[in-house]
């Protein structure tokens, strides 16, 4: 299901009973952004994708844009060839990314570069710094962490991006780093990073593109000021996976409460992309044909991802 916008941006398609939805899950199976035919033929309409004439703002992974926003793309050049980092939805006002996007596949998926050589003092010791791309006092740097309660957390995480050194430096941007518990960072966030990079996007027989979407929780009454005033401290943490797989698709989206310890299995954090807009306030996976968007976001089999 796709959110609401305003009639500029889209309209919302209506769902006309088990005919209509078996009809989107069989298009879902069987078509691709590459081979759905012509732009007004029925399988194709998309009424709420980006209308940015950006290349990357029509990337599969990118949640609807805010116009409020700013929009931003960092990239490198890897083996002779632009290649995305990732892209981020920016508040200007609170210093946080709404959300940080980016996605999966073969050559992202080499390794061959280690965060441990960043504490090499020939490289210059701390690798976090300002996002070049955000105008100075918008982008937060260490003195906003200091005395806020919370450690500067990864939101495209810095092992999701170790194909080349320039491409890992990125992701210690402050525009991708959210005020994260300690024990939280490195406890049930960390084990489902883990669970992302090590049980979906390395395993070719899964997917052949993982398209990821995270963030913390920064609109109204989902977040608290830290410490000493100068961020927002979300009270959940989510993502939104799409994986392909030969031309057929499926989604999961995770909720997580930000707290030290947890009882919850990842399975238990396991909800809709459709539970997750209205959770998060955001339409994600807008730039997919509306009838596979709504098939994929409305349904949510864990155990498809081997979750139980």
């Amino acid at each position: 299901m796709s959110l609401r916008h305003t009639p500029l941006s889209f309209h919302l398609p209506h769902k006309k009973g088990w005919g209509w939805a078996l009809l989107i899950l069989l298009l879902a199976v069987g078509c691709t952004p590459e081979d759905i035919g012509p732009q007004n033929s029925d399988i194709s309409r998309n009424d709420n994708a980006n209308l940015s004439t950006s290349a990357y703002a029509r990337m599969l992974e990118i949640p609807h844009l805010d116009a409020s926003h700013p929009f931003i793309t960092h990239t490198t050049t890897y083996n002779g060839r632009e290649t995305v980092t990732y892209s981020f939805e920016y508040d200007e006002a609170l210093h946080h990314s709404r959300w940080v996007a980016f996605q999966w596949y073969d050559v992202v998926n080499e390794k061959h570069w280690f965060r441990s050589n960043w504490y090499n003092t020939s490289w210059g010791g701390d690798p976090f710094q300002a996002d070049p791309k955000l105008d100075a006092g918008i982008c937060p740097d260490r003195s906003y962490f200091t005395g806020s309660g919370g450690v500067r957390g990864h939101i495209c995480a810095s092992e999701d991006r170790v194909y080349s050194r320039e491409a890992n430096e990125q992701t210690f941007y402050y525009s991708n780093m959210s005020p994260m518990d300690y024990d939280f960072n490195g406890g049930f966030w960390m084990d489902l990073e883990i669970a992302v990079r090590d049980t979906w996007a390395y395993k070719a027989t899964f997917c052949d593109t993982l398209y990821v979407v995270k963030g913390g929780t920064i609109r109204e009454g989902e977040y608290r000021i830290s410490n000493n005033g100068r961020l927002p401290i979300p009270k959940h943490y989510f993502m939104a996976l799409l994986c392909r797989k030969s031309g057929t698709y499926k989604a999961v989206g995770f909720w997580v409460e930000h707290k030290p310890t947890t009882t919850s299995t990842i399975a238990d954090c396991a909800v809709s992309i459709d539970q997750l807009e209205q959770l998060t306030g955001i339409d994600f996976f807008c730039n997919l044909p509306d009838k596979i968007e709504d098939a994929v976001e409305s349904t949510c089999y864990p155990a498809v991802w081997g979750l139980r």
